[in-house]
């Protein structure tokens, strides 16, 4: 499969795109969309929550499952928070420590321009050395595509490379989704721009398209809202495995079973999106060795 070039790159809407973009969300295109009922005022309307809120902090995941901060690290410790302009989103380094996966609405406004560039567009990671605010190169990004809204959602994720690497952070390695399969997802806002890491271990339940190539559109039963566009799907020994991109429910912000009405979804880490990762971690790993 080609991976289009910068230039060409476009991006892409589902029914809707879980983003943080002055606080709202993509309204969905097909199916009623039903108000909030009085036992999920709670929620915010963008949430898609299947059966209950499962999402731990990362200090409760690592209670809950034993886990020593070196494990925490080692496993989950590459995801940040990306701000772009007005969006807040989630974002992760995967196959090198300067190389930024996400969704690739988090980065490209509707009309299909950069939300911000330099100060205005960075990644941003909590590490045993402190916070690391780093400036993402969005004129270098591959993506499946750039103009959101319009194009099928396994076209929704961007691989670009960072100014400058992430000092003391393990990047994700690739792997392979299994479908049905055990997932993680780890994710760093919520909605309104709300920054909160997050872990929960959840289901890839169903393959809900394929691409040229072999990426996959997965229904998740995972828990997420706003500001989770672009987290990392992972395998529980922190293989990365895909990218979180939205939602499609008949009721947004009312808590239900998973079910082909009510669900998220995202895509894996496969066919261009595979690609691209290993292209732009050699290009990058390849700049690094020459400073």
């Amino acid at each position: 499969m080609r991976v289009r070039a910068a230039g060409e790159c476009k991006t892409v809407m589902a029914l809707c795109l879980a983003l943080v973009s002055l606080g709202t969300a993509v309204p969905a295109e097909a199916g009623p969309v039903e108000s909030k009922s009085a036992a999920s005022a709670s929620l915010p309307s963008s949430a898609i929550i299947i059966d209950k809120d499962d999402r731990l902090s990362r200090d409760d995941y690592a209670r809950s499952f034993g886990l020593t901060p070196a494990a925490m690290a080692s496993r989950f410790g590459a995801t940040g928070l990306v701000r772009c302009g007005s969006a807040v989103g989630t974002g992760q380094l995967v196959g090198a420590n300067n190389v930024l996966v996400t969704a690739a609405h988090v980065l490209f406004a509707p009309g299909g321009e950069p939300r911000g560039r330099g100060a205005a567009c960075t990644f941003e990671i909590n590490t045993a050395g402190g916070r690391q605010k780093i400036e993402v190169d969005v004129d270098k990004v591959v993506c499946g595509a750039r103009q959101p809204y319009t194009q099928p959602a396994v076209k929704d994720w961007a691989v670009v490379p960072l100014a400058a690497p992430a000092k003391g952070v393990k990047p994700y390695m690739p792997g392979t989704m299994p479908v049905p399969g055990n997932i993680v997802l780890a994710a760093a806002a919520r909605s309104g721009g709300v920054e909160s890491y997050s872990l929960q271990n959840c289901q890839a339940r169903k393959v809900t398209a394929t691409a040229a190539g072999g990426l996959r559109e997965v229904a998740i039963d995972c828990d997420a809202e706003g500001g989770v566009s672009g987290a990392a799907i992972l395998s529980p020994e922190g293989a990365f495995l895909g990218v979180y991109v939205g939602f499609r429910s008949a009721h947004p912000g009312k808590v239900g079973p998973f079910s082909m009405s009510h669900y998220n979804f995202g895509v894996s880490a496969e066919g261009g999106l595979r690609e691209a990762i290993v292209d732009v971690a050699t290009r990058a790993q390849s700049l690094s060795a020459s400073r």
